[in-house]
């Protein structure tokens, strides 16, 4: 082996990356950027967790106890309501994640030494969250009744901590964590169908020179856009099928809603996903710029869309930047049909957003596929 020779092919590659600055860029800025949302993405500390109180009491206790949940930033009270149907119906659109009942009497029944039970309604879907939202309305409730204790003792009393919480876990009682996670994992093998397989179409067609072929028949852009997605909106629409099946055979994931709103579902998404896929591909010159292209919008789908890093352990500029992912509505509502029974009405915003998202880049794929070559 002559080390000449390896230089020169050395050399030889060195100077391919150069002449391709797009791919040059995304080697620099794509490790950068997975670090970046790795170290922010990932925090299971969550804070200004949605609360809906039913302050049933509205005396000094009940008051103390709210500015408690407050004061460490760990919830966010979003909601004061007059009924437990108010507090469900919330939590099931997702406008508040806990739900906090406060029985009336509160401050009479500690001063005659006698218990409060406080009963919470806890978002249980994922079991990460359901666990850190209990954790931080014990350690409120704890520092209140230290106080309360506290002031009986200078007083002369002995007396037990007077409120005692009972949380009560909505959706996933058990903590399943398949539950939460099949939604998820249908989202994830979507987007890779729809985004990298035809992301990769058009551009190995360009290498094969098939692309002039289809150039030259009477095919317009956009049915050459619709003949492109059929094939795997059908693939994928089979695959989204085989891991619900599978999820509610072998880990007993629910069907709580209608199956139908589900798939109206899985088809807006794949079909905007299927659109991002060929304008990738229709902007690309080589697969190798098109497979690091999709991972650019694979990636920040994964760490922001709340597929496995809850959206309120993120810093607040993040969790904005969460709201331009399609991955985001598409887990909301499919939890929320599966896990949750809910219908159209608590999704309009999920839906409504899927839908923005698949005409906007239908229509950016049929611009992007000009019938002229690329």
């Amino acid at each position: 082996m002559r080390t000449s020779r390896v230089r020169a092919v050395a050399k030889k590659e060195m100077l391919e990356l150069r002449r391709d600055p797009i791919l040059l860029r995304v080697i620099v800025v794509l490790p950068v950027a997975m670090l970046l949302l790795f170290g922010y993405a990932v925090n299971f500390n969550l804070r200004h967790i949605p609360l809906a109180v039913w302050d049933r009491a509205n005396d000094r206790i009940s008051q103390a106890l709210v500015r408690e949940l407050e004061k460490d930033g760990k919830f966010d009270v979003v909601y004061r309501v007059s009924g437990e149907d108010e507090l469900k119906r919330l939590i099931d659109r997702q406008q508040a994640r806990v739900g906090l009942e406060l029985p009336p009497g509160m401050l009479e029944r500690v001063r005659a030494g006698q218990g409060v039970k406080l009963t919470a309604l806890v978002d249980g879907s994922d079991p990460t969250f359901a666990f850190q939202a209990q954790v931080g309305l014990q350690k409120a409730v704890g520092r209140l009744n230290a106080r309360l204790v506290a002031a009986r003792m200078l007083a002369g009393e002995a007396q037990p901590l007077p409120l005692a919480l009972e949380p009560v876990l909505l959706y996933n009682p058990e903590g399943n964590t398949a539950a939460f996670m099949v939604p998820g994992i249908v989202g994830i093998i979507l987007t890779q169908i729809a985004v990298i397989l035809t992301g990769l179409a058009i551009v190995r067609e360009k290498e094969t020179r098939m692309l002039e072929a289809l150039i030259a028949t009477p095919v317009r852009p956009g049915e050459l856009v619709l003949g492109k997605v059929l094939p795997y909106l059908f693939i994928a629409f089979v695959d989204a099928l085989l891991v619900l099946w599978v999820g509610r055979v072998v880990f007993a994931v629910p069907m709580r809603g209608s199956l139908a709103l589900l798939l109206g579902l899985v088809f807006l998404f794949v079909l905007g996903s299927l659109a991002v896929g060929i304008v990738v591909s229709a902007r690309a010159r080589t697969q190798i710029q098109a497979i690091f292209a999709t991972l650019v919008y694979y990636l920040p789908s994964i760490f922001l869309s709340g597929l496995f890093f809850p959206i309120e352990g993120m810093p607040r500029a993040l969790q904005a930047v969460t709201y331009l992912i399609p991955l985001r509505y598409f887990l909301e509502a499919a939890r929320g049909v599966m896990l949750r029974g809910v219908g159209l009405d608590a999704l309009l915003v999920p839906f409504a957003a899927l839908a923005l998202f698949t005409v906007l880049m239908l229509g950016l794929a049929t611009l992007s596929f000009r019938k002229r070559l690329l």
